[in-house]
């Protein structure tokens, strides 16, 4: 008898075990992501967690350049910039540079005194010493027109150093070659005395005297003597010219630049210098 209710007693007790095993299993399977040890608390709702405050926009600054229909913004502020085709077409040409070189005034003055187009002498002045009052070459050329002593002493100027005396004395040994080749038409004469200014006027003859024995226009400049001048640098001919040899296709060379930039200086500046221009203008205003 005693040992039945033992063995009922030890029945139960692994019963009631099981039970309890199984209670704790089923809490686990409902509540997968609480930690033992942690309160289980039952909600009836979730609880809301309020979101961070976004961080404040950053200023208002966008930078662009006006192409077409862009503008800059500064903070919200627009600004116009205008248009290079604005710019220009409210910029008067009267304020384009007029001056070529801070002689202006004295070119022009000694160049009219001789009938020259001051801006064909200052086209000179250029190719012969960048408007440098001070430049001397190796053959004795001084000063802005590089004149030379036997070029002075042609026109009877005894001094030619100093700017004002140099260019008077180069426009007028200008003059005297203008006249000395006058015999060429007035399209063709110029570029012969510029010539005969770089390399002397009797390298000047001997280029002629080739033309007429080649059966070329000796007054003529271009398909004549700028095709002579280069066969002065070859011994075959110079050894029988009467002044020898002369570095002809040099004084080509010289010669188109400089009507080259004289066309240029024509388009760019007028006829008469800024101080010129300016004392006209006074003259008109005082009646």
């Amino acid at each position: 008898m005693h040992l039945c209710l033992a063995f009922l007693s030890a029945a139960l007790r692994l019963v009631a075990l099981g039970v309890g095993a199984l209670a704790v299993a089923s809490l686990l399977q409902r509540r997968p992501t609480e930690h033992l040890g942690e309160p289980m608390v039952a909600t009836s709702a979730p609880v809301e967690v309020a979101a961070p405050e976004p961080p404040p926009p950053p200023p208002s600054r966008a930078w662009a350049l006006r192409s077409g229909g862009w503008y800059i913004r500064v903070d919200g502020t627009e600004i116009v910039i205008p248009t290079v085709e604005e710019e220009t077409a409210a910029r008067p040409r009267a304020s384009l540079a007029l001056s070529l070189s801070p002689f202006d005034t004295l070119i022009e003055h000694h160049a009219s005194a001789e009938g020259f187009d001051w801006r064909l002498i200052a086209a000179m002045i250029f190719e012969e010493s960048h408007f440098h009052p001070a430049s001397r070459s190796d053959k004795g050329a001084y000063g802005l027109m590089q004149v030379r002593p036997i070029a002075a002493e042609a026109v009877g100027a005894e001094r030619f150093h100093a700017p004002d005396d140099n260019v008077k004395t180069g426009v007028r040994y200008l003059r005297q070659l203008d006249e000395m080749f006058h015999d060429a038409p007035v399209t063709d004469r110029l570029g012969i005395v510029l010539a005969a200014y770089n390399v002397g006027p009797g390298h000047l003859r001997d280029a002629q005297l080739l033309a007429r024995r080649f059966g070329y226009d000796a007054n003529r400049w271009r398909d004549g003597i700028d095709l002579m001048l280069p066969l002065l640098e070859q011994p075959r001919i110079y050894e029988h010219l009467q002044n020898g040899y002369a570095h002809g296709s040099d004084v080509v060379a010289y010669v188109e630049r400089i009507l080259e930039r004289y066309q240029r200086y024509k388009r760019q500046v007028p006829a008469h210098s800024r101080e010129a221009v300016s004392s006209t203008q006074r003259a008109d205003a005082d009646g």
